[in-house]
């Protein structure tokens, strides 16, 4: 009889263990301010991200958007059209979107999802909005409500 129970301790300190090893690294990600919007866990969030076209004189803008695991293909933007989709992330806390973007005469890529706790306040905890103008590529802070300026185009492509 003593053996089932140490059997049982044992399995039940490995599900302890195994519980906490996916939610500490998200406890550690979160700050008390997080905490009151009931946030401490990403993975649970269905994420959209947006690239929006608001070059100016008619540009297009093309993308090419993809992670390890999906690729977006390539996309062609008219003016003020975006390209969006939806997703969760991973336990892992791994999942990252990168997207090379191109206009006329300059390009750039940049990282537009990844596994970080600034990201998501300005996100709002489900929309990251970047948007391409002529000096680069902003990501709209929806917490404080204004575009800031993270990705400068580089000439030529």
């Amino acid at each position: 009889m003593k053996m089932k129970k140490k059997n049982s301790s044992s399995y039940l300190l490995a599900l302890v263990f195994f519980i906490l090893a996916f939610t500490f690294p998200t406890l550690l990600c979160a700050s008390s301010s997080y905490a009151t919007k009931d946030h401490l866990f990403p993975e649970f969030i269905k994420w959209h991200v947006y690239v929006v076209n608001s070059l100016s004189y008619n540009q297009s803008l093309f993308t090419h958007c993809k992670s390890s695991e999906d690729d977006l293909g390539v996309n062609n933007l008219s003016p003020g059209s975006n390209i969006t989709w939806s997703f969760r992330t991973d336990f892992f806390h791994s999942t990252m979107f990168s997207c090379y973007v191109t206009k006329d005469g300059a390009s750039l890529s940049f990282k537009a999802f990844w596994y970080d706790a600034r990201l998501f306040d300005k996100c709002d905890w489900k929309n990251c909005i970047w948007v391409a103008k002529n000096d680069g590529v902003y990501l709209k802070n929806l917490s404080r409500r204004l575009d800031e300026l993270v990705y400068i185009w580089n000439a030529g492509m």
